[in-house]
């Protein structure tokens, strides 16, 4: 009886560990995919919260463009941009652990854009363009907008890459902007506007044009004789001669250049199957204290860019970043500056040395042009600008266009009444406004978007 108690014990005994094991899996298992959970929802948290900055500063944008263009198309454009994204960083704010009451001037304000910019879009495919009236209310939007976007930005900054949980709840105890008391807007249904919503606008970064490469065959290497592997790697051995470590062939790369591509230490180097032209130049450098100033950097990207055969040519936009200072040289004709022809370079703020280069869209679009066909003259092309910019240079220019082809236009940079400078494209054979593009400065370069 006392060894059947102890057998009896002893099963109990396991029964009860082997529960505990049991319970103690099942538990840990919980916990995990309860971190998991968390790990997915903040996640979807933190895409909400960069998809509502993205939106806002779209706006942002897109204001300016519309305001200060004077085509009836893109003045609907603006109007059409502007109630989609309001909508879409609406339903991305949605989404976020906010509270309703907090965030209600936030909605209000958001609706009442989109509500206006709808009323504004039909008016002006009715025919009538945007007036005085209207363009100040737009301003003043534009101001709102701003105001709210700085808010965000800093929401971005207190939860992006840092131990705060936006699962927590976030604090919006700074201010918002106010509700629009009125607008003369048509109300419309939710329902019946989100049923037109489409992608976010395209901006253009990185100096203008800079990603707008034809698909069509490179005219510099259309009459160019294939390289074979072993010239291309004789050509890429003396353009390494004073890099340290092996050289390595990686292979070719497709695309609308075709191209050797090299290894050797840290850079790559792409040479073109026909021709057997630089096309791209890569390398690393962690660069702690820039030593030389932006003008000498600039001034020895012209002097590389010369020893490598692109004459005429010339920067206007240029970005500083962790030390490293990435410069758009485009080349001149007759007075153009020919965006069409860019090359990129980047340079060691710490060496003033070369780290990259990319050919690709001088490459694509370099040819000899005639540039005399009849124009119309440059006080015509000025008179058609908005009248609430102020022009403070001018040059001609030749630009891609989306479809492809290149026009001859006009440049204006301008300023606007709140101090944003813009460069307007006019087209130089009919005065018709061909683009709009919002110039970013500051203390590490010029760009536009």
């Amino acid at each position: 009886m006392k060894h059947l108690k102890k057998r009896t014990i002893a099963r109990i005994a396991a029964f009860l560990g082997a529960g505990v094991l049991a319970l103690s899996v099942f538990a840990i298992g919980a916990a995990v995919k309860a971190v998991d959970y968390e790990r997915k929802t903040e996640a979807a948290y933190e895409k909400s919260l960069n998809e509502a900055c993205e939106y806002i500063s779209d706006m942002n944008d897109v204001y300016t463009k519309g305001l200060y263009s004077e085509n009836a198309a893109n003045q609907a454009s603006m109007c059409a941009d502007l109630w989609m994204d309001a909508y879409e960083a609406k339903n991305a704010i949605s989404s976020l652990p906010v509270s309703e009451v907090d965030m209600s001037k936030c909605y209000s304000f958001l609706s009442k854009t989109a509500e206006y910019a709808k009323s504004l879009e039909k008016q002006i495919a009715g025919g009538k363009k945007i007036d005085a009236a209207e363009h100040k209310i737009l301003l003043n939007l534009q101001a709102k907008n701003e105001s709210l976007l700085n808010s965000f930005n800093t929401l971005r900054q207190l939860y992006t890459g840092t131990d705060a949980k936006i699962s927590g709840g976030l604090d919006f105890s700074f201010a918002l902007p106010k509700t629009i008391t009125s607008t003369p807007a048509t109300l419309e249904s939710l329902n019946s506007v989100n049923k037109n919503l489409s992608n976010s606008p395209k901006l253009i970064y990185d100096g203008p044009f800079s990603d707008n490469i034809p698909e069509n065959e490179p005219e510099m290497l259309k009459n160019e004789k294939e390289a074979t592997l072993k010239e291309a790697t004789e050509k890429a051995e003396e353009f390494f001669k004073y890099t340290k470590g092996n050289l390595t062939y990686t292979g070719k790369s497709e695309g609308n250049i075709e191209c050797y591509s090299f290894k050797k230490g840290n850079c790559t180097l792409d040479l073109s199957v026909k021709g057997c032209k630089v096309v791209r130049l890569n390398s690393y450098a962690f660069v702690q204290n820039s030593k030389y100033s932006n003008r000498r950097c600039l001034a020895e990207a012209e002097k590389y860019l010369e020893k490598m055969g692109y004459k005429n040519m010339a920067c206007a936009y240029y970005e500083k970043k962790n030390g490293i200072l990435t410069a758009n040289f485009n080349f001149v004709q007759d007075g153009v500056f020919c965006y069409t022809d860019l090359v990129k370079i980047k340079i060691n703020t710490a060496t003033c040395k070369v780290l990259g280069l990319d050919t690709v869209n001088y490459l694509s679009n370099h040819k000899s042009r005639d540039f005399s066909s009849k124009k119309i003259s440059v006080q015509r092309a000025e008179a058609s600008l908005s009248p609430y910019l102020k022009v403070i240079g001018r040059k001609r220019a030749l630009i891609p266009t989306e479809y492809g082809k290149q026009l001859q236009c006009y440049e204006f940079r301008t300023k606007s009444e709140n101090g944003t400078e813009l460069l307007v494209y006019i087209n130089a054979l009919d005065g018709s406004e061909a683009d709009i593009l919002i110039l970013q400065i500051d203390k590490n370069g010029v760009l536009t978007r």
